[in-house]
């Protein structure tokens, strides 16, 4: 009996290995298999038997001792524990990974449907308690009528009235202590009395309102009292004015009246209507126009602008009489202008400059024109206008009513 310490195809322990049994053959060594990453021994471009293996092969590790007898339940076992499923290990800073993290991925997660009828049940619960809370706030509370225990405009007034005794009250002057003799007349004073003056007032913030001429006509406050006929009120009151504003009050009589006048007013007094109201007056007095003839009221003004504001106005109220208004500015198609002013027109509202371009080219005249307005004056004589607003004029027939409106 011999001790093995083992080796390549002998046990470790203890053997018989003086003599072999009479009549049995030893077994074949079977050869050791080779290492898998590197072939088949013998086998071409692999390691062969006295070959040497790569030195990162030897470092660190040892060989297995092979035992033919447990090989085969050992490569059972390899093949089992290969097959072991790991468990999923997302990659750092993926959101599977942070999910996890945050306590989403558990395996403890409820079911949806679970949280959803968990959630169910607890707003069930919540609602009962509502409900419990107020039938016992019902059940205390006592009967109110809101009609009876609100407080009222009458009770309201007595309340206010019972705070503030002097709402309401001026303050009287101080009772003089009055003297009389023994014939109970009164004895005078020796002191003098010392009367307060009257509070300053501000004179820049009262708008007055001042007209100068021989015999002004007095100012209307009313609508009515302008005289003016169904049709025209008709589309005042649908252009929803109420009442007449300052400047209309005194310059639509002036203007009905036939007179000459400069006003002046702010920007939004309503300078517009105070003109255009008696301008269709004006018109609807004078005869018809023919064909060739040009305009009977010419409006002037600075701007594009100003100008196609004012055309829109004269076209709301002059639709009440059927009456036409051409708008003729800078910057528009000289060739239309001119073809609407050859058809005739009975208002004509302009800048200077393309008014003088239309009377050169005898596009229009101005022999009918009997009622002129500059709206804006100071601005055209500001903006360089004087020549040709002095020449429009010229070119007008001198009985003609002329009225000239300014901001300053």
């Amino acid at each position: 009996m011999n001790w093995s310490k083992g080796g390549p195809g002998v046990k470790r322990g203890f053997g018989f290995g003086g003599f072999s049994l009479a009549g049995k053959k030893e077994e074949p060594r079977l050869p050791q298999k080779s290492h898998t990453s590197f072939g088949a021994t013998g086998s071409g471009g692999a390691y062969g038997k006295n070959q040497q293996l790569p030195s990162f092969y030897k470092i660190g590790t040892k060989r297995a001792n092979f035992d033919e007898e447990n090989a085969y339940f050992e490569d059972d076992e390899e093949e089992s524990s290969s097959n072991v499923d790991l468990p999923y290990i997302p990659a750092e800073n993926s959101p599977t990974r942070q999910h996890m993290q945050s306590g989403g991925g558990s395996d403890s997660e409820d079911d949806p449907l679970d949280a959803f009828m968990a959630e169910v049940e607890n707003q069930a619960a919540k609602d009962m308690r509502k409900l419990e809370e107020k039938e016992k706030e019902k059940k205390s509370a006592k009967g109110i009528r809101d009609d009876i225990e609100e407080e009222d405009e009458q009770e309201a007034y007595f309340r206010y009235m019972a705070e503030n005794p002097t709402a309401g009250l001026t303050q009287e002057e101080e009772e003089e202590n009055i003297d009389y003799d023994s014939d109970g007349n009164p004895i005078a004073s020796t002191t003098k009395k010392i009367i307060m003056p009257l509070p300053p007032i501000d004179h820049s913030e009262v708008d007055p309102q001042l007209v100068s001429g021989a015999a002004p006509p007095k100012p209307c406050t009313s609508f009515a009292h302008f005289t003016f006929d169904e049709q025209l009120m008709h589309q005042i009151r649908k252009s929803e004015y109420t009442q007449p504003t300052p400047i209309q009050c005194q310059g639509v009589p002036i203007a009905l009246s036939g007179r000459d006048m400069i006003g002046i007013a702010k920007t939004g007094s309503g300078k517009t209507a105070a003109f255009i109201w008696p301008m269709l007056v004006h018109i609807m007095d004078q005869k018809e126009l023919e064909a060739g003839e040009g305009p009977i009221a010419v409006i002037v003004c600075p701007t594009r602008e100003l100008c196609q504001q004012i055309h829109a106005e004269c076209k709301r109220f002059g639709k009440a009489y059927s009456l036409r208004s051409v708008a003729v500015y800078g910057g528009g198609s000289m060739w239309e202008q001119a073809k609407a002013l050859q058809e005739g027109a009975e208002i004509v509202v302009c800048t200077p400059g393309r008014l003088i371009d239309h009377v050169k080219k005898k596009a229009t005249s101005l022999q009918r024109v009997t009622y002129l307005v500059f709206d804006e004056a100071d601005r055209m004589f500001d903006m360089g206008f004087e020549y040709q607003v002095r020449s429009i004029a010229s070119h007008v027939r001198p009985d003609r009513q002329t009225l000239l409106f300014s901001t300053s």
